[in-house]
């Protein structure tokens, strides 16, 4: 019996030192991250096609452009970001560019209905998954064999960002959500509308008076479950269109959706602590996140 005691003594302080060396090892492959040391652009190049390259035409948005990397390693996550009421694609188009230079395929589109409320843009979002998912395995894409089909993201402006949060509770498939001043009726709003899992990142501004945080964004952090991992940052003196551009909060926007999205999406832990580093352009931060116990937050 004592040696067997012994026995499994010596292999729990075994498991107890390889656990320990692994996460050490872990944080040592973390490269010195900052959130101003993301820069705009990124690292990578990038290029960009459209349906005249053969991207399918999808039936409930109009109009889409892919941008990617061209020179990361794949396989890639993606997300894809819709406008909000009555707006163009060109309203949101700058993250394309952006977000592809640190290696993160983006697929922004119009919609069918630029009058539609946020539920025609669910179904944009979801109708450009689709298309998304199958560059994956179309014959002549620049994606064929890159694409990471079970890590994509969604993401919206306005009533864009509404339908990004519809689209996230109808497909629990998403990986992650991202909204730019997001807009849902506060009218008829209830928490089970927006009831999903996927880790969801919030801008809001400060001086919105289209959808002004206190009747929005503040209402859909809250009713967002405790248990999916959220985050808010509300821009100072910001307005609507304050986040559409990644350059928004002088260049924080940019950078706390880099860390987001690389954390939750591409699986990066290494960018979780970017997102405790307060922004100076807030006016107000919340978020209810926790990294990895190998990852240091100080």
């Amino acid at each position: 019996m004592m040696m067997l005691k012994n026995i499994l003594r010596t292999s729990s302080l075994f498991f107890i030192s390889l656990f320990a060396f692994l996460g050490a090892s872990f944080a040592q492959t973390c490269p010195p991250l900052t959130l101003d040391s993301i820069s705009n652009p990124g690292e990578y190049t990038v290029a960009s096609f459209t349906e005249a390259d053969g991207l399918r035409n999808g039936p409930d948005y109009k109009g889409a452009t892919v941008y990617y990397p061209t020179n990361a390693k794949p396989p890639y996550s993606g997300i894809v970001i819709v406008p909000g009421f009555v707006a163009p694609q060109f309203s949101i188009q700058k993250w394309g560019p952006f977000l592809a230079s640190h290696g993160i395929v983006t697929m922004t589109i119009g919609t069918t209905k630029p009058w539609g409320l946020p539920e025609s843009r669910r179904d944009a979002v979801l109708d450009a998954l689709v298309s998304l998912k199958e560059e994956s395995t179309r014959a002549g894409s620049p994606l064929l064999g890159q694409l990471n089909v079970k890590s994509l993201a969604v993401g919206g402006w306005s009533m864009g960002g509404g339908g990004a949060q519809l689209a996230a509770a109808a497909d629990p498939s998403i990986k992650a959500v991202m909204v730019l001043c997001p807009w849902l009726d506060p009218k008829t709003l209830s928490p089970s509308d927006i009831n999903h899992a996927a880790p969801i990142l919030f801008f809001s501004a400060e001086n919105d008076i289209i959808a002004p945080p206190v009747s929005h964004a503040d209402v859909q952090y809250d009713y967002t479950l405790r248990s999916t991992s959220k985050m808010l940052f509300e821009i100072e003196d910001g307005r609507h269109w304050a986040a559409n551009d990644p350059t928004g909060g002088d260049g924080y926007v940019g950078k706390i959706a880099v860390s987001w999205l690389n954390y939750y999406l591409v699986g990066d832990p290494c960018y979780c602590p970017l997102v405790f580093e307060t922004p100076p352009t807030y006016s107000k931060y919340l978020l209810n996140v926790t990294c990895p116990p190998s990852v240091s937050v100080d």
